[in-house]
């Protein structure tokens, strides 16, 4: 992880990743097992670390591409992220990611999950 102050060692941090569907997968089907496979896995290791909070948003297709080219008028800088879901982690300190990743339950969580 990159150098933190002594301050936000010991600050919550929130982590926020975005997740798309391996090619092939229905949007439907990637959240079904995001929520009924990955998360029953994953939330020992997340309580073993002390993740503080955890929370999945779901970004269908349907409604971002509509979103996407209602904003192109409108804010032209802006972008509509055509991701599958967005992660949100918030963990005691900046450390904890890194004990997350480093897990080797962590490892095993992850080890289907392109199937």
């Amino acid at each position: 992880m990159s150098e933190t102050t002594k301050q936000q060692e010991n600050k919550p941090i929130k982590f926020t990743i975005t997740h798309y569907r391996k090619e092939g997968k229905t949007h439907e089907a990637f959240m079904k097992w995001l929520v009924e496979v990955h998360l029953p896995k994953a939330i020992p290791t997340f309580k073993k670390h002390g993740i503080i909070e955890y929370a999945l948003f779901d970004t269908p297709a349907p409604m971002n591409k509509p979103l996407s080219e209602k904003m192109a008028g409108i804010r032209p800088t802006w972008q509509v992220a055509d991701y599958d879901c967005i992660i949100e982690y918030i963990a005691p300190n900046p450390q904890t990611i890194d004990d997350v990743m480093g897990d080797e339950e962590w490892q095993q969580v992850l080890e289907n999950q392109d199937e």
